[in-house]
């Protein structure tokens, strides 16, 4: 790997606490609960999130590098909601994924 793309990985990896902490830092029971992510590419990761309610976790796929308060306010507000958005998954810790990477 050239000192470029250590670098950009790096810089990629040093934001995913940031997002952590921004899914649990302000959660209320009306909100979807943070369960953990797995990093699926080098600036992807695919956050895990159980419905208020407990009836769906949704696996939202996002860009690690593009992800900011935005997506987060998003998440947070119903944008997994969107029955339209949500596809059938193989993915054995999810019951829907939601793709989040052009968000």
């Amino acid at each position: 790997m050239t000192a470029k793309g250590h670098d950009h990985h790096q810089g990629v990896f040093e934001r995913l606490p940031g997002i952590v902490r921004a899914l649990v830092a302000d959660h209320t029971p009306d909100l979807p609960a943070f369960n953990g992510l797995v990093i699926t590419g080098s600036d992807r990761v695919r956050l895990y999130l159980t419905a208020p309610d407990g009836s769906l976790t949704y696996g939202a796929d996002v860009i690690i590098s593009h992800t900011g308060p935005g997506l987060l306010a998003g998440i947070t507000s119903g944008y997994l909601d969107n029955e339209h958005d949500q596809k059938p998954t193989d993915d054995p810790l999810c019951d829907v994924v939601v793709d989040l990477t052009s968000y």
